[in-house]
């Protein structure tokens, strides 16, 4: 059996105000991708107010946002993706999957200890159709959680382990991670709750993996029976 070596992770080169420029530069990214898809939604006959529209805007919000990382990254004449931790790494795909599955079914009890409502969120309404569903469906378990990862535990959680120690950089990443997805979610604090618990071990695994592709196989796989669901039956997967 091949020994796991955990890694020491450099030190990142950018900080704080890099992370500000990237966060004041999001929203508005993400506003010129729906203003994108509303200008061309007459010439394609398309509803700019369902899901697969909102989701090409995101995606759109999404390019711009890691164009400009990779501008940032530049002037430090660094690689994007791997100074955002997307490299190779000891832990083998096969347990990370599974850990993905059982961090899946360990939410699923949470969130009957917790007592989610049973409501209609912001999200549920972005499934109202079958190319939404199946488009959303298909994000969440491709580029969806790759994009999250290099974001979140790629490019802010290395700064916030370095700052404060990694249990409290972590922690703050993932409450970041929950406070974002708890919005689409009707802004529940279960659903906040849970999903911050869900980016803490993703976190954990990017720290002791050194790479944001170890955890992005996590995150795929803890979204996958969710999303599988969501195509067979319709209707909300567990939080995302």
């Amino acid at each position: 059996m091949t020994p796991v070596y955990l890694a020491e992770p450099d030190r990142p080169f950018w900080g704080f105000a890099e992370l500000l420029l990237i966060a004041a530069l999001f929203i508005p990214a993400v506003l010129a991708g729906e203003f994108a898809v509303q200008a061309a939604s007459p010439y394609l006959h398309i509803d700019p107010k369902l899901g697969f529209p909102l989701l090409i805007a995101e995606f759109i919000g999404y390019g711009i946002v890691f164009i400009a990382l990779a501008v940032l990254f530049a002037r430090y004449h660094r690689p994007l993706f791997v100074s955002l931790g997307w490299t190779e790494h000891t832990f083998r795909p096969l347990h990370l999957a599974a850990l993905g599955v059982l961090l899946w079914l360990v939410s699923l009890v949470l969130e009957s200890l917790l007592g989610v409502p049973n409501i209609e969120t912001p999200f549920d309404k972005l499934l109202s159709d079958p190319l939404s569903r199946v488009a959303i469906a298909l994000f969440g378990i491709t580029l969806g959680p790759v994009v999250e990862e290099l974001l979140f535990r790629g490019f802010l959680q290395p700064v916030l382990v370095d700052s404060f120690g990694v249990f409290p950089g972590i922690l703050a990443t993932s409450v970041v991670f929950g406070g974002m997805h708890m919005m689409q979610n009707a802004n529940l604090w279960q659903s906040g709750v849970l999903i911050t618990l869900v980016g803490f071990v993703l976190g954990v695994v990017r720290h002791v993996s050194g790479s944001t592709r170890a955890s992005a196989i996590t995150h795929i796989f803890y979204n996958v029976p969710s999303f599988v669901l969501l195509i067979i039956f319709g209707g909300q997967p567990n939080h995302k």
